[in-house]
C-alpha cells in the first residue's frame, strides 16, 4: 500500500455528509405543489408527483452502465414546461437535507490540514445542494466541488474524480475518497487512482465490485485514521 501523504480529501455527498433521500414521495404531501398541479389542469397531483419521481429514479438507474446523466426533459416530454418545472423544484426541495450532526464541525477540522473537494453523484442539476451546504456551513470549506448532474458523468467514471482534483491541484496519489458505496464511490477511487476509504455502516453489504484501501464505520473516524496513515499530511 502507497505511503505517499494525503494532501486533499475528496468527500462524497448523500450518505456521508448528508442524509440520501430514497424517494421523492414527500413532494406528494407539498401542499403548495399540488394546489400548482391541480391548477395546471392535473386531476391526480398526488399519483403524478409519485410516478414522476419514479421515473426519473428509474432513468437515471437505467443509465448505471454509462455512467451518465439522463434527459429529465425527455423523461417527463409528456409534460407541460410549467409542470416539469414545479416538479423538479420539489424534488429539489427534498433532496436538499441538512447534514448529519457534527458534520460542519468534522469538515472544518479537516480543512485545517487537507484540501478539501466534494464528488457527488445527483439526479436532478441545479445549486440545490450547493445552496444548502453553504446554509449548513460546509460549502466554505470545500475548495471545489462536482455534482454528477451538473457534471454530466458521475462516478465510478474517473471523470468527475478526476476533474475535482485538477481543481485543487492535487495528482491522485496524493487524495482519498470517502464514501459510502462500493459501486460508485470505491469503484470511482480505484479507477482514479486515488485510496479509498469506505464508509461502512452497520448492515451495508459488499457489494464486491471494488475493495477499499480503508473502512470506517463512522464518519468521526475520520480524522484519527486520515492521520494513521499518513502523519506528515498538510501544512
Amino acid at each position: 500500500m502507497s505511503s505517499t501523504s494525503i494532501d486533499a480529501v475528496l468527500l462524497d455527498m448523500g450518505g456521508v455528509l448528508i442524509p440520501e433521500v430514497p424517494s421523492y414521495d414527500a413532494a406528494a404531501r407539498d401542499a403548495i405543489l399540488l394546489r400548482r398541479l391541480n391548477a395546471a389542469g392535473i386531476d391526480d397531483p398526488e399519483q403524478l408527483v409519485v410516478e414522476s419521481g419514479r421515473r426519473l429514479r428509474q432513468a437515471y438507474r437505467d443509465l448505471d452502465a454509462e455512467a451518465v446523466q439522463p434527459n429529465l426533459d425527455e423523461v417527463l416530454a409528456e409534460l407541460s414546461a410549467p409542470v416539469r418545472r414545479d416538479l423538479l423544484d420539489a424534488f429539489r426541495r427534498e433532496v436538499a437535507q441538512p447534514p448529519y450532526a457534527n458534520v460542519p464541525e468534522l469538515v472544518a477540522e479537516l480543512s485545517h490540514r487537507y484540501k478539501l473537494g466534494l464528488v457527488s453523484n445527483t439526479v436532478i442539476p441545479g445549486d440545490h445542494h450547493a445552496r444548502s451546504l453553504e446554509s449548513a456551513g460546509i460549502l466554505q470549506y470545500l475548495e471545489a466541488a462536482a455534482w454528477s448532474a451538473n457534471f454530466g458523468k458521475r462516478k465510478p467514471d474517473p471523470a468527475i474524480v478526476l476533474y475535482v482534483l485538477s481543481e485543487l491541484g492535487i495528482a491522485p496519489e496524493r487524495a482519498v475518497l470517502v464514501g459510502d458505496k462500493i459501486r460508485t464511490d470505491i469503484l470511482g477511487a480505484s479507477r482514479s487512482g486515488v485510496r479509498s476509504i469506505w464508509l461502512c455502516k452497520p448492515g451495508t453489504p459488499h457489494t464486491g465490485e471494488a475493495e477499499p484501501d480503508f473502512i470506517i464505520q463512522d464518519l468521526s473516524e475520520l480524522p484519527a485514521l486520515l492521520l494513521r496513515i499518513s502523519p506528515g499530511s498538510g501544512p
